[in-house]
């Protein structure tokens, strides 16, 4: 994964910060899709040129790793302490799916390239550490983990109501937890 670029020095600090320009993307990215998202477009939005952007970003592809990374970022995540991992898992399916359904660019996008960034890698972190916390081995937590990942995603891709994402979930998590069972 490429890193995205940070804002760099050459403006006065007043003049334009990363999180301004990353929210106008994201603004653009929500009501158009990756279409809608074009360095001219985002700078007319923030009163500057296309080409004054490129101070602040390397390129179109780091400025959607900095978009979907933020987007990522405000998935919430569960506490572990204390933690029923069937009703986090739940949560955590239903906040993916949502997020996916608030923003979809992002599926489209993710579709094209990979997305990663820190905050993917926190929530995927966190969403393996809730599946061990069931007590299945690492091998089968990380297989969980990623089951749930795909089924929220397929529910956003096909928006589906959420009783029948309800439904299709528990029933998934009831297979996760018969294997628990079988190895007792």
């Amino acid at each position: 994964m490429s890193s995205p670029t940070p804002i760099t020095a050459g403006m006065p600090r007043d003049a334009l910060h990363q999180e301004q320009i990353i929210r106008a993307a994201i603004a653009l990215l929500d009501e158009g899709g990756i279409e809608n998202l074009t360095m001219r477009r985002l700078g007319s939005r923030l009163g500057i040129t296309a080409a004054a952007l490129y101070w602040h970003i390397k390129s179109r592809h780091d400025l959607l790793l900095l978009a979907a990374d933020t987007v990522w970022g405000q998935t919430p995540l569960p506490g572990l302490d204390g933690l029923e991992w069937r009703p986090a898992l739940v949560a955590m399916a239903d906040s993916l799916r949502s997020m996916l359904l608030r923003h979809p660019w992002l599926l489209a996008a993710m579709t094209i390239q990979p997305l990663d960034g820190p905050a993917r890698d926190r929530h995927d972190e966190h969403l393996l550490a809730v599946c061990e916390a069931s007590g299945l081995t690492r091998r089968d937590a990380e297989q969980a983990a990623q089951s749930v990942v795909t089924f929220a995603i397929g529910a956003a891709l096909a928006d589906t109501p959420r009783p029948y994402v309800s439904f299709g979930l528990q029933s998934l998590l009831d297979g996760v937890e018969a294997r628990l069972a079988a190895r007792t």
